[in-house]
């Protein structure tokens, strides 16, 4: 029997939330980005939330309102924790789906009449593409992740599907209410929400100028001046205060692209291979994504300005330093780039068309090509799910051997774990000697945090997300200093954890 469109989409989308569920239950400990910003959300009441973060952390203020909602609901375990992203990262899933299917036969009502692109030629773009979404490592991993990137996604999603009967010439004060209405609160939950309503709010200019339908066009600056009013509150409530946090300007200083991003490529290269899993010619991938904009631009152009002009946007604060378009802050720009190289295949299938061996052929060619290295990883995640600086073992192995007059070394680095952790184990009341980020790489100055325990017969050393750059390795110059100055008597790592746990003699 035939499956249908249909049955083949229910299936790739319960194949996908099967993924996020397993990495979501496979009970993994946080890691250190995810425990500094858990601590802020559990040891602080919802109107210290609205105050500057410990360990420079930055989180849209709706995220960690509902992130504190259920922290005082159920607890704070990391299921807890990651329930919102989880919740965020299904919803994404259904959202994409509506998303492409929106495009089939309503789209291109706007600029000209429906053409082959809603064939079945288009379907089974829209199948890849929904495949791609669903498979893709990043989307999974962060679905399961206690921090805001995968919410960055189902906002950026939502936000286009409701302004898709918009740009479909249904204009009406629902319409209109409901984006003017979402696009406030997605602000709240959302920072890259911006870069996704400039771009929306171009292309309706663009599109009412076209069709000279000034009515409309003044509503659309309206709405733009509500989102205006909106995005300044934030700025004064929170945002200024990561616009001026210097410690995150450098942490992601790697993250800005050139003010002449086309002088050199590497960079995006290094994004798509990020974003899409594609370890061979990722540039080929940013060709693919141009094909499939041009298809999309002449189905539907209002959507397809949309679309370049959230990038450009996004670009340009990266290339102003004001936003920085790397790794986990680029999360939204995903769905983006995959509906396109949906297009770009079923755009390459129509053209190809009247050779039917030549069309398969690049059809079954790109999409394994796109598809492979997505499912590989993704099957071995769901094999055995990443346990990134899993902390928890450790953590017992120190509850179970602790002992009166025992002393504590703790990385900075691994700090925000133990101190989440410390209280599950009994642990939150020993005292602990630590280093501080601003240490490294000076390895005098980490020398000089341990001195107080020189002398100490019963010493632990705890590292987590081991600080490695520029040849240095805070780990193994510890550990060389602390082989020097006294004796190793345990060693203890579990398995895949990245966490190390020493026990030593610094008595003689």
């Amino acid at each position: 029997m035939k499956l249908s469109e249909k049955n083949i989409s229910l299936g790739i989308l319960i194949f996908g939330a099967i993924l996020r569920l397993r990495q979501y239950f496979s009970g993994r400990s946080l890691w250190a980005d995810e425990a500094m910003l858990a601590l802020n959300i559990v040891n602080r009441n919802f109107a210290e939330l609205f105050k500057p973060l410990e360990y420079d952390q930055g989180a849209p203020l709706g995220f960690l309102l509902v992130e504190k909602l259920f922290n005082v609901m159920f607890g704070r375990t990391e299921y807890v924790l990651r329930f919102f992203p989880l919740l965020a990262g299904l919803a994404s899933l259904w959202l994409f789906y509506l998303l492409i299917m929106s495009l089939r036969g309503g789209a291109g009502r706007v600029e000209r009449a429906p053409f082959s692109l809603v064939s079945r030629l288009s379907r089974r773009g829209n199948l890849l593409a929904l495949a791609l979404f669903a498979l893709n490592p990043q989307l999974v991993y962060y679905t399961s992740e206690a921090k805001q990137y995968i919410v960055d996604v189902a906002v950026a999603l939502g936000l286009l599907l409701l302004a898709i009967p918009i740009f479909q010439n249904q204009l009406n004060k629902k319409n209109f209410t409901l984006l003017a209405v979402t696009g406030i609160l997605a602000l709240w939950f959302s920072h890259p929400a911006l870069f996704a309503l400039a771009g929306i709010g171009v292309a309706l200019v663009i599109q009412f100028l076209r069709t000279r339908d000034f009515k409309n066009l003044r509503i659309t600056f309206g709405v733009g001046l509500l989102w205006l009013a909106n995005l300044v509150l934030l700025y004064f409530i929170n945002l200024r205060q990561l616009s001026q946090n210097d410690y995150l300007a450098n942490y992601w200083t790697d993250g800005f692209i050139s003010l002449f991003p086309w002088s050199d490529f590497n960079w995006l290269g290094e994004l798509i291979q990020y974003q899409f899993d594609v370890q061979f010619i990722p540039l080929f991938v940013a060709v693919l994504i141009l094909i499939g904009w041009f298809a999309l631009f002449r189905e539907a152009r209002s959507l397809a300005l949309a679309f370049a002009f959230t990038t450009v946007f996004a670009f340009t604060a990266s290339a102003l330093h004001l936003y920085p378009v790397n790794g986990r802050l680029s999360l939204f720009l995903i769905p983006l780039g995959i509906l396109l190289l949906g297009k770009a295949i079923a755009f390459l299938r129509q053209t190809f068309s009247s050779n039917k061996l030549v069309s398969a052929g690049i059809t079954i060619l790109l999409s394994g090509y796109l598809l492979v290295n997505p499912f590989l990883t993704s099957f071995q995640n769901f094999i055995s799910p990443k346990y990134y600086e899993h902390i928890r073992p450790t953590m017992q192995v120190l509850a179970d051997s602790w002992k009166d007059g025992d002393a504590l070394f703790v990385t900075a680095w691994a700090e925000p774990a133990f101190r989440y952790y410390a209280p599950f184990y009994g642990l939150e009341d020993v005292k602990y000697v630590s280093s501080r980020i601003e240490d490294y790489p000076d390895g005098e100055k980490l020398r000089s945090r341990i001195s107080p325990l020189v002398g100490e017969k019963r010493v632990w050393v705890l590292f987590s997300h081991v600080y490695e750059q520029g040849g240095f390795n805070e780990r193994d110059y510890l550990v060389a200093y602390l082989d020097e100055i006294g004796e190793k008597r345990r060693e203890i790592q579990k398995s895949g954890t990245s966490v190390y746990l020493f026990f030593y003699d610094l008595s003689r």
